[in-house]
């Protein structure tokens, strides 16, 4: 009996890591078409506010524990050399359109609010 009860525990265990694998694998492919969008879109955003970018926008897109939002943090380098940072979240689980994200996003240069959307993209 105790050879049973081990081996129903350790199928157990190798759904639950499969189970867990697979939800990392989502949030991972997940964060990189938030991540590639954010870079992308974040960019036209900073061009259309009148504050092109020197450099391309560094970001990382992380999905929050309740696994019910994406976290977006974006920093480049704009024309004038201030430091460009756009930041903001989203609830849309990238997939439905891979070329717009809709959220909340501010994006600022030195400081200051340069733009606020709740679209990336589109």
């Amino acid at each position: 009996a105790d050879t049973q009860d081990s081996i129903s525990t350790d199928v157990g265990s190798a759904v639950t890591a499969v189970g867990d694998a697979v939800g990392e694998t989502a949030d991972d492919a997940a964060e990189m078409l938030a991540r590639n969008i954010a870079t992308q879109q974040g960019e036209e955003q900073f061009t259309n506010a009148g504050y092109p970018l020197e450099s391309d926008l560094e970001c990382t897109a992380t999905v929050t524990d309740g696994a019910d939002e994406i976290v977006i943090d974006c920093t480049g380098i704009a024309a004038d050399g201030k430091v460009a940072s756009l930041t903001g979240t989203t609830d849309e689980i990238p997939g439905a359109s891979v070329v717009s994200l809709s959220g909340s996003f501010v994006g600022t240069v030195d400081g200051q609010e340069v733009f606020a959307t709740d679209q990336l993209g589109g």
